[in-house]
């Protein structure tokens, strides 16, 4: 009886924490969404944005023009994004944070830039 109850614990155990959802930190959802501009994947950027379901297609189409455009200057200027590193964030309340990243370039140059993101049901989006 006694071993029955802890295998039926131990089931339990592995049932919640299997159904139990890990959501990234600000920092890990910035680095990832730095990660596809890196890669080029314009699309996976722009589908982390806020509201981007609201959003209709011509503005979609914009917003990845926009981004591509930016790839490529960058690319022309700096010889392009080779990496991107969360520094640090700032949570302003449970749903909003700040996450200052350092951009390196090609050139061997860097920027820091503050993404700002919010958290949704679908885990930390950017603003």
């Amino acid at each position: 009886m006694f071993n029955n109850r802890i295998l039926i614990f131990f089931l339990f155990l592995c049932l919640v924490s299997s159904c139990k959802k890990e959501d990234k930190n600000p920092c890990q959802a910035a680095e990832q969404y730095y990660g596809y501009l890196i890669k080029g994947n314009v699309e996976a950027y722009v589908r982390h944005i806020h509201d981007y379901d609201q959003m209709d297609e011509g503005y979609r189409s914009q917003l990845k023009d926009m981004f591509l455009q930016y790839l490529d200057r960058e690319e022309q200027i700096h010889g392009g994004i080779v990496s991107a590193r969360a520094l640090r964030d700032t949570l302003i309340d449970s749903v909003e944070a700040h996450v200052f990243v350092e951009v390196q370039f090609g050139d061997s140059t860097s920027e820091q830039v503050s993404l700002p993101l919010v958290r949704t049901p679908k885990g930390w989006m950017m603003r």
